[in-house]
C-alpha cells in the first residue's frame, strides 16, 4: 500500500481505487477494470471476474415473438357419448348393437407438434393449429357380439362365447384449428374445428385378444368443439358433425366427447 493511502480511511481508499483503471496492482497480480469487464491478471494470464452484459437484466421493453411452436399441446381426456343413433338401414330386430358403455368408452387426443400465433395489442387472442393424433375407443354394451363388415354394411357378429369386452377402436390424424381468448387473467375460452383423417379402425374383443380391421368408418370427419380453462387445466366438449360410419354402411351416429383438457 502506498504511504499516501495508508493515512486514508479504508472506505475512502476503496472508493478512489474504483475510479482508476487498475483496481489492484502488484508484482504478482493486477486487478483492473475495462469498459465492460473486471479482469484479474495473474502471471500474465487474464481471468474475467464479471461482465456487464451478463449482469445486465433482460430488457423488459424487448417484445417476445408472437409466433411460437408447440409440442404435445391441447391434450384431451374424456368419455364418448353416442348421439343421433339411427338404425334405419337395418332390419327390425338387429338394432341397438352399437349401444355403448359410456363410462368405458374414452377419447384421447393431443397435438403432437403445432404452431401458435398471438394476436392483438395485449395478446388476448390466439390462433393455433398443428398435427393432432386421436384415439377413440367405443366399448360395446353387448360383449357377446363384435363388429364385422358383410354385404357392404357394418353388422353385429355373434361370438361363440361372451367376451370380457368388445369394442371398436378408431385412430386418426388431423388438423385442428383453434381460436382462443383470454377472458380474464388466468381464464381462457376456446373454439375449435377438427379435420380428422382415419388412420385405422379395428374391431377388438378379449379374451384372448382378437383384432380385425373394420371397413365402413368414414375416412374423413369434421367436428367442432369448445373449451374453458383456468391456468393450464380445463373442460372441453367435442362433437362430430360427420357421422362415424359412411352413409348407409353403418348406423347413423355422431359421437360426442366430454372431459378434461390440458394446455388449452
Amino acid at each position: 500500500m502506498l504511504p499516501a493511502e495508508a493515512d486514508m480511511p479504508r472506505e475512502a481508499c476503496a472508493c478512489d481505487t474504483l475510479r482508476q483503471g487498475d483496481l489492484v496492482e502488484n508484482d504478482l497480480m493486477t486487478l483492473r477494470r475495462t469498459s465492460d469487464d473486471v479482469v484479474l491478471e495473474v502471471a500474465g494470464f487474464g481471468i474475467t471476474l464479471s461482465s456487464r452484459e451478463w449482469l445486465q437484466p433482460a430488457d423488459p421493453e424487448q417484445p417476445r415473438s408472437r409466433v411460437s411452436p408447440t409440442l404435445l399441446s391441447g391434450s384431451e381426456y374424456g368419455f364418448i357419448i353416442p348421439t343421433g343413433i339411427d338404425y334405419g338401414a337395418y332390419p327390425a330386430g338387429s338394432d341397438r348393437f352399437f349401444d355403448l358403455r359410456s363410462g368405458k368408452s374414452f377419447h384421447l387426443a393431443s397435438t403432437l407438434i403445432g404452431l401458435k400465433v398471438e394476436m392483438g395489442r395485449r395478446r388476448l387472442f390466439s390462433f393455433a393449429t398443428g398435427l393432432r393424433y386421436t384415439i377413440d375407443n367405443y366399448r360395446l354394451s353387448n360383449s357377446s357380439v363384435t363388429l364385422g363388415h358383410e354385404d357392404g354394411m357394418v353388422v353385429p357378429v355373434v361370438l361363440d362365447e361372451r367376451a370380457d369386452k368388445s369394442k371398436l377402436r378408431v385412430t386418426s390424424l388431423g388438423l385442428p384449428l383453434t381460436f382462443s381468448c383470454r377472458a380474464a387473467r388466468n381464464l381462457s375460452v376456446a373454439l375449435s374445428g377438427y379435420f380428422d383423417f382415419t388412420m385405422g379402425a379395428n374391431a377388438i374383443y378379449k379374451r384372448p385378444k382378437v383384432k380385425q380391421p373394420l371397413a365402413g368408418v368414414n375416412p374423413f370427419r369434421f367436428g367442432v368443439g369448445a373449451a374453458v380453462g383456468y391456468h393450464s387445466v380445463g373442460v372441453y366438449v367435442r362433437y362430430s358433425v360427420t357421422p362415424l360410419f359412411e352413409d348407409r354402411v353403418g348406423p347413423g351416429v355422431h359421437p360426442l366427447s366430454i372431459g378434461l383438457c390440458l394446455d388449452l
